[in-house]
């Protein structure tokens, strides 16, 4: 995947080695999915979040269950994607209060992708984005392989306090 070169002070990121993740992210919760996942499959020496066998996956942001994560500071979502096939892959934003919104991934067999996907896609369809928790991806067909780098959230107004990082930023935002 592309080296991302957003500023590491106006993103927070999900999964990605070029910045600090958010902790604690379960990327495999139990919803019945046939999908297999890897996290940290290396390719090209480098990390990537490889979904096999994808029908639909989920991921819970934050912990376990997943905890709320206030996206209103944010502009845009990040995702590099690579995948044999030229499926249509849908993504959707889920918010604890008001549902979940898709978002269709365009995919192109063989090559990677990097889409920036504007939040207003979502809160123009009614999705509150003060509690996302989780985050699914689905229209695999069962065979589907898709590897998924640098996935974060973007265009965060750098906060210039000293000793704090944005995941700190964004928690104390959330706990006032």
């Amino acid at each position: 995947a592309p080296v991302p070169t957003t500023d590491a002070d106006s993103v927070l990121s999900i999964y990605s080695d070029t910045y600090s993740n958010l902790a604690e992210t379960n990327f495999n919760p139990n919803w019945g999915q046939s999908t297999v996942v890897t996290v940290d499959s290396v390719v090209a020496e480098s990390n990537v979040l490889l979904y096999e066998n994808l029908n639909y996956q989920g991921t819970n942001l934050g912990g376990a269950d997943g905890v709320d994560q206030d996206l209103t500071v944010a502009e845009y979502l990040h995702i590099d994607l690579w995948t044999p096939y030229a499926d249509t892959l849908n993504f959707f934003l889920i918010s604890r209060t008001t549902g979940e919104q898709a978002y269709r991934l365009p995919a192109a067999a063989a090559e990677w992708m990097s889409i920036d996907i504007p939040l207003s896609h979502f809160t123009d369809l009614g999705l509150g984005l003060s509690d996302i928790f989780q985050f699914k991806v689905d229209g695999g067909n069962g065979t589907t392989i898709v590897y998924f780098d640098n996935i974060y959230f973007g265009g965060i107004a750098p906060v210039s306090v000293a000793g704090l990082n944005v995941p700190d930023v964004f928690a104390m935002h959330q706990n006032y």
